[in-house]
């Protein structure tokens, strides 16, 4: 699985364990799972876009 379907499937188990009103700690460790896939599918697909790397070269 690549890692933009991984951060799709994980944002809708955190929306229904939200609506489900899950704790508070299950809720955080999806939220720390999807920053995880984030970071992951910068690293592989060269980062930002037209955004903050270009104004850091700046």
């Amino acid at each position: 699985m690549d890692t933009k379907t991984s951060i799709e499937i994980a944002r809708n188990i955190l929306n229904n364990a939200i609506e489900m009103n899950m704790s508070k700690e299950i809720i955080f460790k999806i939220s720390q799972r999807i920053d995880q896939y984030i970071v992951k599918y910068y690293i592989e697909y060269g980062g930002l876009k037209g955004g903050f790397s270009e104004e850091k070269n700046q």
